[in-house]
């Protein structure tokens, strides 16, 4: 066995004569497995050394063409002058002069520097270093250009794997394709793929928009990019931010992704998460959703927004809330869904109109209302509110079955009661001024309820008071047609404008069913409070 073995390792070991050792020492044969054990290990050891490895190797690259060529025989490289042309597994390789080195089967070639992989890849340098074995090629130069059929890339330093068919740089490039116009500090690309990865500083710039990113990838099949990092897009009418994001140039289709915001116009829009579509100016907004109009001055927050340039409107849901300055005020409005869109009037004025649909709630300091639906008119200041409408305005409560409120100058200025109108006025926990009727037209003055007249089935329960600001009784009247005067919010004076049935009644006869007018009903526990209050229903 043993003299088998040897003859098989003697190929590894030729210096060794194993043929002239006859008589082997009587110690040998205690070392002979250890030392079989070890030969073994050379053995596997030497299946990966280089000397052995010759199938690593990659393919020599050969002289095609030269004017002039020298050989070193001691250096083992070739000199080559003249019309150098090399070729190395079809790929092309032209320049001025170069120098090639048998051993490392490795390549320097200098001037005019021109690479050609059939129909694929296109390359030109003024220097070129080219490995046969690893089919890694550098090239520098003043202009380095690599050019496919998609793009066309400039650099002054490139490394090109034709193996895995990637291009790398490291000091600045810029890629034509089509109309897109992309430069960044660093690049990858891949020829195969047709992946782009970028790096530092990266502007993509477009007839009809720039991309500014700091990292991003961009496909020149799909034309799409995708952005890691501080990311902004700029045209014309908009303008947006993201950290994390998609865009594909072909569609003008994004979605956006961390701390994202949307500039178009006038309009301000963020959320979690945003989609856009550049051609039809329609944007989507998710979760933490938020519509801000720097013109109009309104805001609207929510948690899903829906927004179209070319109508300007703008639809939220998800606890939305449409905010809107008013001098020092701001009058908060929320429903299940909103919706703000812009509208031409009769006189060509545009003006805002916002609807807001069911479990309705408004807060305002000196205001608050609650309805199943409302909107609300930039062009007139009014809110109107439908089914089951209230109103509360310090002390007193109105409602109705459809009621306007307009504001003039960011002030209450009147009201319109229609069908069913009905004001409380709360003085104490037991004690309520009343007025009813068919409707109600009232002004405000300084925020607060100064006139109402009553048309229609009017009728009043009231508690007159004597000069010492004491009451007198509950006066009861009925009477079509009244004026009801306030002050500070009480009742100062009634006018009935037809013969009145009035009658006054003791205070001690001031409680119960007596001291309550048919469809009294006090709510003021379903008044909001605050703005956070409008979103319980």
């Amino acid at each position: 066995m043993w003299h088998t073995f040897r003859k098989n390792l003697a190929f590894l070991l030729p210096l060794f004569q194993w043929d002239q050792i006859e008589n082997k020492p009587s110690y040998w044969k205690k070392l002979q497995p250890a030392f079989n054990a070890l030969a073994v290990v050379f053995f596997i050891l030497g299946l990966s050394s280089p000397a052995l490895a010759q199938e690593k190797k990659g393919k020599l690259i050969n002289i095609k063409n030269a004017d002039t060529g020298h050989y070193q025989k001691k250096l083992g490289k070739n000199r080559l002058l003249g019309n150098v042309i090399m070729e190395h597994e079809g790929v092309l390789m032209y320049c001025d002069s170069a120098w090639r080195f048998a051993e490392s089967n490795e390549i320097q070639a200098f001037e005019n520097v021109y690479i050609n992989q059939g129909d694929t890849i296109e390359l030109w340098g003024d220097y070129l270093e080219y490995s046969g074995n690893t089919k890694v090629a550098t090239v520098t130069g003043e202009e380095v250009r690599l050019k496919d059929k998609k793009m066309e890339l400039i650099t002054d330093r490139l490394k090109y794997d034709r193996a895995n068919n990637q291009a790398y740089y490291y000091t600045g490039g810029e890629i034509t394709s089509d109309e897109n116009i992309l430069t960044s500090t660093q690049g990858y690309y891949n020829s195969k793929s047709k992946l782009f990865q970028f790096k530092d500083s990266v502007v993509l710039n477009n007839p009809d928009y720039v991309i500014e990113s700091d990292t991003m990838h961009y496909n020149s099949n799909s034309r799409k990019a995708f952005f890691i990092g501080p990311t902004t897009i700029t045209s014309d009418s908009s303008f947006i931010y993201c950290e994390n994001g998609r865009y594909n140039t072909v569609t003008d289709i994004a979605q956006f992704e961390k701390n994202a915001y949307l500039y178009n116009d006038n309009k301000y829009l963020t959320g979690d998460s945003l989609y856009y579509e550049k051609q039809n100016e329609f944007g989507e907004a998710f979760e933490n959703v938020l519509v801000h109009d720097t013109v109009d001055d309104y805001t609207i927050t929510g948690g899903y927004a829906q927004y179209l340039g070319r109508t300007d409107s703008t639809f939220v849901t998800y606890e939305p809330i449409y905010s809107v300055k008013q001098e020092k005020d701001t009058l908060h409005i929320h429903g299940d869904t909103l919706f703000s869109t812009k509208v031409i009037g009769d006189s060509l004025e545009e003006f805002r109109l916002i609807k807001a649909y069911h479990k309705v709630k408004f807060f305002k300091s000196d205001i608050q209302g609650k309805c199943d639906s409302l909107t609300y008119a930039t062009l007139d200041s009014t809110i109107r509110m439908y089914v089951d409408p209230l109103i509360w305005s310090d002390s007193s409560q109105i409602s109705g079955d459809t009621i306007y409120l307009t504001l003039k100058n960011d002030k209450l200025d009147s009201l319109k009661v229609y069908s069913n109108a009905f004001i409380i006025n709360q003085i104490d926990d037991v004690k309520y001024n009343q007025i009813k009727g068919r409707k109600m037209f009232g002004k405000f003055a300084n925020n607060k309820i100064h006139r109402v007249f009553v048309n229609g089935n009017g009728q009043t329960l009231y508690f007159p008071k004597d000069k010492n600001e004491g009451f007198i009784g509950m006066n009861k009247a009925v009477c079509s047609n009244i004026i009801i005067k306030f002050k500070d919010n009480d009742v100062s004076a009634i006018t009935f404008l037809t013969k009145p049935e009035a009658k006054l009644h003791p205070m001690r006869e001031a409680t119960g069913a007596e001291s309550k007018l048919e469809g009294f009903r006090p709510r003021y526990d379903e008044r909001p409070n605050s703005k956070a209050e409008i979103l319980i229903w």
